[in-house]
């Protein structure tokens, strides 16, 4: 049987937002945690014991110091905060992601909040729906420095979308040999690597599986994508 959100954790650095989303939640009767960006986020739950812990977290993907995908990839990696649930926004998305554990969906970010209430507080009256997170066996990722900075140079739609795949990556490496796809395909050699391919992106990712880790070792950037950003 469906049941409601009691306590909600809105990760939300706009002020305006941050109010907008906070009332929407209150008059479905649900509690509001707050954080402004990944840090204080991040922070905030491990300081509370895990009953004191959201039935959902809002999470913003846009926002300063630690963004939301830097976020998502700790809670996976962390045994004490891997069954949180979390409801990603941002106004990059645009209904083509892929599924992440314990991702219960995405949201399109509209120009104003009034376009996603209706939204958002849906989610907030079915959380019953939400299936249960599923166990991890998902692998750390690792962006090498200039690999991080190549990414950046990308528009935003396009560094979600590429990010979201790495992070699935990370997942379906931990459980199963990756099958050759439209976008993963293990490469041959020693050690062993992948290649995520999105919308022209080619990232290599070399795999370490004593230290279960994927690390993004080289990027290609398509020179349209570059002119479009």
């Amino acid at each position: 049987m469906s049941h409601s959100v009691r306590h909600l954790l809105l990760v939300e650095d706009d002020p305006s937002w941050r109010k907008r989303l906070d009332d929407a939640a209150r008059a479905e009767g649900v509690a509001v945690s707050h954080a402004s960006d990944g840090v204080e986020a991040l922070d905030w739950l491990r300081t509370h014991p895990r009953a004191g812990h959201p039935d959902l977290i809002l999470l913003d993907l846009m926002l300063p110091r630690m963004d939301g995908w830097e976020l998502y990839g700790q809670l996976r990696m962390d045994a004490r905060l891997r069954h949180l649930n979390v409801l990603m926004f941002s106004e990059a998305l645009h209904g083509q992601e892929v599924p992440l554990g314990g991702v219960v969906g995405y949201l399109h970010k509209p120009p104003t909040p009034e376009s996603m209430m209706g939204a958002v507080r849906s989610r907030l009256r079915f959380a019953g729906e939400i299936p249960a997170r599923e166990p991890s066996g998902t692998y750390s990722l690792e962006l090498r420095e200039d690999v991080s900075l190549s990414l950046r140079l990308l528009p935003a739609p396009v560094l979600h979308s590429v990010r979201m795949h790495l992070l699935r990556a990370a997942e379906l490496v931990g459980s199963e040999l990756p099958m050759a796809s439209t976008w993963l395909m293990a490469l041959p050699g020693t050690p062993p690597a992948l290649l995520v391919s999105v919308e022209g992106v080619r990232v290599v990712l070399d795999v370490d599986d004593e230290a279960r880790v994927l690390r993004a070792t080289s990027v290609d950037l398509p020179q349209d994508l570059l002119t479009r950003s």
